[in-house]
């Protein structure tokens, strides 16, 4: 009797210990680093200002190039209280123009213009500013 009790006890306490099990990646996994690995690259474009200085009322163009063709280009300038988007298509050469009207933008305050481009699953980023001056 003594024997089987300790049997019993024995196979209890091995019931309650848990047991790590190794197993293949779930589907799920497999899932979730295949979209992973397909995810948007970003490359770098580039950008500047055709007047880093404008004075205020007056007029500068982002210049946008080292993207693809015909890529869909949008710009954005983060001003002290506002910000301002721009959006249009690369040439066929990978390049783009925005011109920005500075108005009353507030002078000596820098304002980078941030760019991203996208073409199907191909991104780029890059960024300028410019600092307006008095008038």
């Amino acid at each position: 009797m003594r024997r089987h009790l300790l049997a019993f006890l024995s196979a209890c306490v091995l019931a309650m210990v848990p047991v790590a099990v190794s197993a293949a990646p779930s589907e799920a996994t497999t899932t979730a680093s295949v979209a992973a690995a397909s995810a948007k690259k970003v490359g770098k474009c580039k950008a500047s200002m055709s007047v880093s200085k404008p004075r205020q009322y007056s007029y500068t163009t982002v210049r946008v190039s080292n993207v693809e063709s015909k890529a869909n280009v949008t710009t954005t300038a983060h001003y002290k209280t506002t910000k301002t988007r721009k959006s249009t298509k690369a040439s066929s050469k990978g390049n783009a123009n925005l011109e920005y009207y500075i108005s009353g933008a507030t002078p000596g305050k820098s304002v980078t213009v941030t760019v991203t481009a996208t073409k199907g699953k191909k991104s780029w980023a890059c960024s300028t500013s410019f600092t307006p001056k008095k008038k």
